[in-house]
């Protein structure tokens, strides 16, 4: 069996609470840029997703050469609001390099008093290919997470 060729990733997608306080947090605190936000037509996705009664708006942002989907459901649909811990399966996470892991810290309790850290402090780690840089986790007020990183001092 041949494996499919992969020429490019194109985009990490997440679905957030509020789409408006996402794409703030991250133009404000993080300089990421809006390229686009928009709806797009029920019937398409209720087509894509399965799910009838669903509406949907999607931001699409750029931090460096990487691009990024928000997207935040509405209309009839009933939806669940899935918070996994960052221990178990299904949990996702965006890592961001920094050069201060303790500015970006600092930058996004100061944004809103929801966001919160995991651990009190960042860690220093102490094995792998991250050996020596400095890791916190972030958790933004729908839950999702962001860790923050440094390279080798």
């Amino acid at each position: 069996m041949s494996i499919i060729e992969v020429t490019n990733y194109y985009h990490t997608g997440i679905v957030v609470a509020d789409v408006d306080w996402t794409v703030g947090f991250l133009e404000d605190i993080l300089g990421f840029e809006l390229l686009d936000k928009s709806s797009r037509e029920p019937e398409n996705q209720e087509f894509v997703t399965g799910v009838k009664g669903i509406e949907v708006m999607i931001a699409y942002m750029k931090i460096g050469d990487q691009l990024f989907e928000i997207s935040q459901y509405g209309g009839s649909a009933p939806l669940e609001h899935h918070r996994p811990r960052m221990v178990d399966v299904g949990h996702y996470h965006l890592c961001l390099m920094v050069d201060d892991v303790d500015l970006a810290v600092e930058k996004c309790l100061a944004y809103d008093d929801r966001i919160r850290t995991l651990s009190p402090t960042p860690l220093v780690v102490d094995s792998g290919p991250n050996k020596g840089n400095k890791v916190i986790i972030v958790v933004l007020p729908d839950g999702m997470m962001i860790e923050f990183t440094n390279t080798r001092n």
